[in-house]
């Protein structure tokens, strides 16, 4: 093939031509796409690393607010076990007062029942005491036994007579109750007595009382003088429930 330089130069020349016409209607426009793609690029990589930020920001403070989070759930829970141990010291303390104060009113109820339980026994053997006492001397007691009795009497009659107030009459009444009939010569010898210790006129009203057992009871006004089993069984009575 022969070579033709004006052919070469031609085509040289179509080409700058071409390059040219390209230059002008391609390179700027693509250029311009270019230059666009690139800012939206960048402007896309900046946004996205602002974004990031943004997220490393936001993650930072949820992080921080799930600690502070953490935190006030810890002191929470803390005070809550603090509220819950001095609540229940509290009601274990109003338990404690509530059964020491339940003990003491059941051991006052028991005391109270105790005692009466008590006296109630006692009264029930100082009871059954006497009653035996008086169905025993009312087996052995005979009218000898009374006599010896009276007898005692009559001979402390001086002594019984000083604690007579007879009152400022000429005369006195004296009630004699006997736990058998009295004879008559007793009675004046009783009457006569007693006159010459009042040194006034006395009248003595007889009376039989069986459940006197034996022995008398001399009775003038409010004073009583009571030699009687019977008598003396109920002032032991009496003395027992008083001790007791």
């Amino acid at each position: 093939m022969k070579f033709n330089i004006w052919t070469f130069l031609f085509q040289i020349v179509n080409f700058i031509v071409l390059l040219f016409i390209l230059k002008r209607l391609l390179y700027k426009p693509v250029k311009e796409i270019m230059e666009k793609r690139k800012g939206l690029i960048e402007k896309t990589i900046e946004d996205a690393e602002k974004e990031k930020k943004e997220a490393l920001e936001l993650k930072e403070r949820h992080q921080e607010e799930m600690n502070k989070l953490k935190g006030l759930q810890i002191t929470m829970i803390e005070k809550m076990k603090n509220e819950v141990g001095e609540e229940k010291k509290r009601l274990l303390t109003e338990a404690e007062k509530e059964a020491t104060r339940t003990i003491e009113e059941e051991r006052a109820v028991f005391e109270t029942k105790k005692k009466r339980d008590e006296a109630k026994l006692k009264e029930m053997v100082i009871q059954t005491v006497s009653v035996f006492a008086t169905n025993l001397l009312k087996d052995i007691s005979d009218e000898e036994l009374h006599k010896s009795i009276y007898r005692r009497v009559f001979n402390n009659l001086e002594e019984i007579a000083s604690t007579i107030q007879a009152g400022d009459g000429e005369s006195a009444t004296i009630d004699l109750i006997s736990a058998y009939p009295l004879r008559e010569e007793e009675l004046i010898e009783l009457q006569k007595v007693l006159e010459s210790h009042l040194l006034k006129k006395v009248s003595v009203n007889t009376s039989v009382d069986k459940n006197l057992i034996a022995g008398v009871k001399i009775k003038v006004h409010d004073m009583v003088y009571d030699s009687s089993l019977s008598g003396q069984i109920n002032s032991l009575t009496f003395r027992l429930k008083e001790k007791a």
